[in-house]
């Protein structure tokens, strides 16, 4: 009764988060409110904390010495009601270089244990993490590359926990006020609980942006990205904008394309930002179609660049 209980567990959360026959989903979420807030774009996102799960070679063309940032995330309150805790950052080795680390918190809702006639004994709470280690290089001043490698632990119940190793890989191209952005990432190892193994949600993402600069105090930033996932084949898009005054304030805007049956929500995305001296608060929020589990899902991070 135990192993069919948490065989049924693993397999809701794999198809409530998105793709049946795999696992870990919550490594395709961004982990950063303000690429959330724009439609996911995160690929070509600037240099911040969360770059690690952006785009990691971003890192490299970062200005100051180093960031650190935390974020949280109620995501799908409609249905799972579950929660994303992040803590990342990154370092500046020189002048190239840039060291980048992380972890990412999942937590499911509790659920009910029984044993073979039916009797509930207890509950457990579902859990996944990811630590994340990575370096990124400019090669020259306009492109840079980066690699990160991640360990993933999954614990879907008492006795049915299980991990893997995993790659990501970015490129980035900046001249100047345009950005190119080439991921692929959650490359690795599958997980097996002990009822058959489950993929990691491998994808390749490719996106462009361009800052506006309409004057000294008014900046327009634009970013579009497409994904594809690689075992389902599955197809997402992201589009995103955000207006920046006087480098402090910023309000963003965005969508984001899924295909439903593939369990990827589509969902429109709205954010702010304020950041003063270093310090940065983001929020976002998302709205999906009429009775879709995605709408209110809501993110907080602060950020603080050194």
């Amino acid at each position: 009764m135990k192993r069919l209980y948490i065989f049924v567990i693993i397999s809701a959360l794999a198809a409530c988060n998105t793709l049946v026959a795999q696992t870990a989903q919550f490594l395709t979420l961004p982990a950063d409110p303000r690429t959330m807030s724009m439609g996911g774009t995160g690929v070509v996102a600037p240099p911040n904390a969360f770059s690690l799960y952006n785009n990691n070679a971003a890192a490299a063309f970062a200005p100051g010495k180093g960031a650190l940032a935390a974020s949280y995330t109620l995501w799908l309150p409609g249905a799972t009601g579950s929660n994303l805790a992040n803590l990342s950052g990154y370092i500046k080795t020189g002048k190239r270089g840039a060291f980048l680390v992380g972890s990412r918190f999942f937590l499911n809702p509790s659920n009910n244990l029984s044993d073979n006639q039916g009797n509930i004994t207890g509950t457990y709470k579902p859990m996944e993490i990811s630590v994340d280690l990575g370096y990124a290089y400019k090669i020259t001043e306009t492109i840079s590359t980066a690699a990160t490698f991640r360990y993933v632990i999954s614990r879907m119940g008492e006795n049915a926990s299980g991990g893997a190793f995993a790659a990501d890989l970015g490129m980035m191209y900046h001249p100047g006020n345009f950005s190119l952005g080439l991921t692929a990432t959650n490359i690795g190892s599958k997980i097996d609980y002990g009822y058959g193994p489950y993929r990691l949600p491998a994808q390749i993402r490719l996106g462009a942006g361009y800052d506006f600069h309409a004057a000294e105090k008014h900046m327009l930033r634009a970013a579009a990205q497409a994904g594809y996932l690689i075992e389902k084949s599955g197809l997402t898009a992201g589009i995103g904008l955000e207006y920046v005054y006087s480098g402090m304030i910023s309000v963003r805007l965005g969508g984001h394309y899924g295909d439903p049956e593939k369990g990827i929500p589509p969902h429109f995305s709205a954010g702010l930002g304020f950041t003063y001296r270093g310090l940065s608060l983001s929020t976002a929020y998302l709205a999906g179609q009429k009775g879709s589990a995605v709408t209110n899902s809501v993110s907080f991070g602060l950020e603080w660049a050194f």
